[in-house]
């Protein structure tokens, strides 16, 4: 009896075991090539994202991530990921953002990116994100991983306390929790205390299985997005000339949005705007994006540059010029906008700023109404192009001076700077 119980169960209970050993077990697998770096270059899979193993593999390659939100799913044929394939740029794009993605996600992001430290980075600030209230504690609980958690919570005794503690209490005001043990721990880190002895073994043993997890699993069934970036790139000219490039971008442009006349992409127009027109007129006269917590966590992730001594481009992406019309948006406030974010990055030493809020020619810059594309991709090629030559960091470009200030709601709201 006892035989024939373990030739049904036997074999299951071996398998279990396998895998809880395969899933626990502190083993370095080696499961990432460089076909899945490059597939997972251009997936924007949130387990890309939210995970570590396939990010570090890339930064040992030739990849200098774009780290920013659903701009980066606009596949044109001026994408950076099409550019840098035609024009055999010697780095390429390793697309970092998703839709719901904004500051705190990217820190959280970066914090698990060790071989970024002392690379380049590209990140684009969006500034729809600036709102009074700030990040969604929905999207940040998608996209915050317990992989994420456990970093944060055994690096906490390392950096900076102020920052530590910021980003401590934004977690738990964003209702994340995922297990007693790791929520106190966050709640000591909140409030300026170290971790017990017991929380840190627990979580150690905890990480090593998600590090394990996100080995094997962390680069599996990715979409593939390269049949699409080949076809982008087969739209291209063989030789660059930006003056001829930008004549097809407006062309391009012009015979995808021949459905309105916002200078939107047909598609996106029929399917978010069409039905909405008569109710989203005039609907921005009020828009502010000078009072926001998302400046404190935009300071975050500047901390997270820092420590990691990373060279950063910062984009600020524009807004569709003729959309602002329709909607009443004040220029004003893009304006203002504008000027505080570039006083937080210049003041503390984050000095390439590319911005693309107020273009001499706004035409097809912006293949949505706050995304860029078309022209507006190309305007970023040209700096990106010289950028990706070297993804080495200058050091003399990453003496950053840290301002615990920007971590202040007094700052949040400020409007005198």
């Amino acid at each position: 009896m006892k035989k024939k119980l373990w030739m049904i169960f036997g074999p299951v209970i071996v398998a279990i075991a396998a895998l809880l050993i395969l899933l626990w077990a502190p083993i370095n697998f080696k499961t990432v090539t460089p076909e899945k770096v490059n597939q997972a270059a251009t997936s924007l899979d949130a387990r890309v994202l939210k995970g570590e193993n396939i990010k570090n593999n890339a930064e040992e390659e030739n990849y200098i991530p774009i780290i920013g939100s659903s701009e980066l799913s606009r596949m044109d044929p001026f994408h950076p990921s099409s550019m840098a394939q035609k024009y055999h740029w010697k780095n390429q794009p390793f697309l970092l953002g998703n839709p719901g993605t904004a500051s705190l996600t990217q820190a959280m992001n970066v914090s698990g990116m060790t071989k970024l430290k002392n690379n380049k980075a590209v990140f684009i600030i969006s500034p729809q994100w600036f709102t009074k209230k700030g990040a969604r504690s929905d999207a940040f609980k998608y996209y915050f991983s317990p992989l994420q958690l456990t970093g944060f919570i055994l690096n906490s005794n390392h950096g900076d306390k102020d920052l530590n503690q910021y980003i401590a209490k934004r977690i738990i005001q964003l209702g994340i929790s995922k297990g007693p043990i790791e929520n106190d721990a966050v709640r000591r880190i909140a409030a300026g205390e170290k971790i017990t002895s017991y929380e840190r073994t627990y979580v150690e043993l905890s990480r090593s299985s998600l590090q394990s997890q996100d080995a094997l699993f962390g680069s599996s069934f990715l979409q593939d997005h390269q049949n699409k970036i080949n076809k982008a790139t087969s739209k291209l000219p063989d030789n660059y000339d930006y003056k001829d490039l930008n004549k097809l971008a407006v062309k391009m442009a012009k015979t995808h949005s021949r459905e309105n006349d916002l200078q939107i992409g047909d598609s996106f127009y029929k399917k978010q705007l069409f039905h909405n027109m008569k109710r989203l007129k005039n609907s921005h006269t009020h828009a502010d994006y000078l009072h926001s917590p998302e400046y404190n966590d935009f300071e975050a992730l500047l901390y997270m540059f820092k420590q990691n001594h990373v060279q950063v481009m910062f984009v600020i992406q524009p807004v569709n010029k003729k959309w602002m019309e329709y909607t009443g948006m004040p220029q004003s406030s893009l304006t203002n906008f504008d000027k505080k974010i570039k006083y937080q990055l210049r003041t503390q030493g984050f000095d390439n700023v590319v911005d693309l809020t107020n273009v001499k020619n706004p035409n097809y810059i912006a293949e949505d109404t706050i995304h860029m594309g078309w022209r507006g991709w190309l305007m970023l090629d040209k700096k990106l192009a010289p950028y990706y030559k070297d993804k080495k960091a200058n050091p003399e470009q990453t003496q950053y001076k840290m301002d615990h200030y920007f971590l202040t709601d007094t700052w949040a709201n400020d409007v005198d700077f």
